[in-house]
């Protein structure tokens, strides 16, 4: 997979006005005051009895970000993601109101498990 891919769970799945802040702040971040090309989507994934998000960031050209560009997006996200709730939602609002802030919205997806793909079958 070519850009950043990052999986997390919530203590409260109804807390999904956080994903979208934390998803949108760090692209909106990265596309306006870093001026790269990227686009995200947020999923909110189902596996099994499993349930976590996954927020996938890519560059818009087909080739793979710079190693140091991943390292920068997770820094981003997981900074926002260490912030209270009260300051990251004040901010998500102030920002989305600007016209250049663009939103992603959470597509559901549902997954199997696939025993193939599991790393024991390498060693059978």
């Amino acid at each position: 997979m070519n850009g950043v891919e990052i999986a997390f769970q919530l203590n409260n799945d109804k807390e999904e006005n956080v994903v979208l802040a934390l998803a949108n702040l760090t692209g909106n971040y990265f596309r306006q005051e870093e001026n790269m090309d990227i686009t995200w989507r947020i999923f909110h994934v189902t596996l099994d009895k499993e349930k976590y998000y996954r927020v996938l960031y890519r560059g818009e050209k087909l080739s793979d970000f710079h190693p140091e560009n991943k390292k920068r997006v997770k820094k981003k996200f997981d900074e926002l993601g260490k912030t209270d709730y009260e300051t990251l939602m004040a901010k998500y609002e102030s920002d989305s109101r600007n016209d250049n802030f663009q939103k992603v919205g959470i597509k559901e997806l549902t997954e199997e498990y696939d025993l193939w793909q599991d790393k024991l079958w390498n060693y059978i």
